[in-house]
């Protein structure tokens, strides 16, 4: 013979249900944005600074060396948060600057 089936508790099986969809609404993380509006700024040090966004972001340049012989140099500045500037040494000063931009994470 077969096995009589366990009855159901529909109210009980909505409960969990509707728990663990508050749980997952309640955790769900933040939104994320890269930053934007960044501006860079250039001379015996390079930066950038971000004003809206909510991750880091650093500047990133490229140098012509003194020496035209020597292979050019990149330059990293620290990772840092939005509102915060990020700044590189820059020893060569503006003119040897070959290109400047930001990067960005979110």
């Amino acid at each position: 013979m077969f096995a009589k089936p366990l009855p159901r508790k529909r109210g009980a099986a909505v409960a969990v249900a509707a728990t663990a969809a508050g749980m997952l609404l309640a955790t769900a993380p933040a939104a994320q944005a890269a930053p934007d509006n960044c501006t860079i700024s250039s001379g015996s040090s390079l930066s950038s600074l971000c004003t809206s966004g909510t991750g880091q972001h650093r500047i990133h340049a490229v140098l012509n060396p003194l020496d035209p012989r020597l292979p050019q140099r990149i330059i990293l500045g620290n990772w840092a948060p939005v509102g915060q500037a990020s700044v590189a040494s820059n020893p060569w000063g503006a003119a040897y600057v070959v290109n400047a931009w930001v990067d960005r994470t979110d």
